[in-house]
């Protein structure tokens, strides 16, 4: 589990390319510094969100996050890989599926394949409102953190209204028990 190189491709490609671009060449300012960085926050972006990217193959771009980075990143990955398995409630899972899907299927390519196919829809997802929020309508380096406030703003008015401590809490005495 996030052992192996990992591919934005098309349109999730470009965009992850300009959300890593540098904005200002006279203080190379950047949203994200590297590829890696926007995979670690898309997955929470898209669920928070509740948006499910699809594979887009409109261009040719491919941009990747190495086999490397990924290993030395890999408890923040499975952490966001939790957090979203039993978190996202879109295929009406009862709770103890999606424990499994948490915990239990990490050895386990097959019975893991739906819980990674949700989860890279999530990053997808991620990667469209991060680019829609932050880059798009932007023209220079005001507008660039203008969108990043509001972004910002918004995304915690809607992690509290998504996610509630007590929900939280709940999820996690039941996976204490589990």
């Amino acid at each position: 589990m996030f052992d192996k190189e990992y591919s934005f491709k098309g349109k999730h490609a470009d965009y992850v390319d300009k959300l890593t671009a540098v904005l200002d060449t006279s203080t190379n300012i950047k949203i994200f510094n590297r590829n890696l960085d926007v995979y670690l926050f898309a997955p929470i972006v898209g669920l928070v969100y509740g948006r499910l990217g699809k594979l887009d193959n409109s261009s040719d771009n491919t941009t990747k996050i190495f086999t490397d980075q990924l290993l030395r990143e890999q408890h923040s990955l499975k952490y966001n890989y939790r957090l979203v398995m039993i978190v996202d409630q879109n295929k009406s899972l009862n709770i103890e599926d999606r424990l499994n899907r948490a915990f239990k299927y990490d050895n386990y390519l097959e019975k893991r394949k739906d819980g990674d196919e949700l989860f890279n829809s999530y990053v997808l997802g991620g990667v469209e409102i991060l680019y829609e929020k932050i880059i798009e309508g932007a023209t220079d380096i005001d507008d660039y953190l203008v969108n990043v406030y509001k972004f910002i703003a918004e995304f915690n008015n809607r992690y509290n209204e998504t996610i509630e401590n007590k929900t939280i809490y709940d999820l996690c005495k039941l996976a204490r028990d589990y």
